[in-house]
């Protein structure tokens, strides 16, 4: 009796053993199985809120160059007023393309048919001068001054102040485009000179070089390099093509302007033409 009831309490002692490995084990998987499904979770809206950060920035570009083209397409231009220009501006060695002027009457016909166009009949796309984090275009709609918009006028010390004072006037109406524009700072000093990642080149064909040689007889008309050689004994056909690239981030940015670690800078490019005829 001694030796069965010794035999029977190892017994117990045995299958109380075994439970107890198995509850640890079953805890030890719930918790491994716990674990993958909260990472799995984790990736999930990570995942999730990367692909809404990168079709926001999509959509975002592509209103932007949307509404650049529009623009282009219902611009106005003479032979000496091409209808758009970039206006750059230097900062140490570095030029920074960044802003386009477009001559775009309201109602599609211009106060000067022959030029210069007045102030309130352009419309600017830049970023803004107050946080280069947005994309806006600006119009002054109460500007009756006349402007040189030739890029010969337009970037000099003068132009340059003089679109500058139409960007920042409180007069000027802004329409937001983008705030998701990536910043970098021109200098060492971190973030107090912070730019807009973005860049536009406009060309000109023919060049006003060209155009200016046929006039003072240094050039024959034929010999002008007209856009796939369309030309007439009357008039040539004038092409103002415009190229602009721009970064946004598909995340939102930290307090002091920058952009945060794991923030992804994602380039855009884009381009336009505006064609128009120029007499002989």
């Amino acid at each position: 009796m001694c030796r069965a009831r010794r035999s029977c309490s190892s017994t117990d002692a045995a299958r109380r053993g075994l439970t107890l490995l198995e509850l640890m084990l079953a805890l030890t998987v719930s918790t491994i199985l716990i674990g993958s499904l909260a990472t799995l979770a984790s990736v999930t809206r990570q995942t999730s809120e990367f692909s809404e950060g990168q079709t926001a920035a999509v959509q975002h570009a592509r209103v932007a160059f949307e509404r650049l083209n529009r623009f282009l397409s219902e611009a106005y231009a003479t032979e000496t007023y091409p209808g758009v220009v970039v206006v750059d501006e230097t900062v140490g060695s570095y030029r920074y393309c960044d802003t386009v002027v477009i001559w775009r009457p309201a109602n599609g016909t211009p106060a000067n048919a022959s030029g210069p166009p007045l102030v309130r009949e352009l419309v600017i796309i830049c970023p803004d001068p107050a946080d280069p984090r947005r994309l806006v275009e600006i119009t002054a709609p109460a500007d009756t001054r006349t402007i040189q918009l030739n890029e010969a006028s337009l970037n000099t010390t003068s132009g340059r102040s003089l679109i500058a004072g139409i960007k920042s006037a409180s007069s000027s109406v802004k329409t937001p485009l983008t705030s998701l524009l990536r910043t970098a700072s021109t200098s060492s000093g971190g973030n107090s000179n912070l730019r807009a990642a973005i860049r536009f080149e406009c060309e000109l064909h023919p060049t006003a070089a060209e155009l200016t040689a046929y006039r003072n007889g240094t050039l024959a008309w034929s010999d002008i390099a007209w856009p796939q050689g369309t030309f007439s004994s009357s008039c040539g056909l004038r092409q103002v093509w415009l190229r602009g690239e721009l970064q946004l981030m598909n995340e939102s940015y930290n307090t002091d302007g920058s952009a945060s670690a794991a923030a992804v800078p994602i380039p855009f490019l884009g381009s336009g033409a505006l064609y128009y005829s120029v007499p002989k």
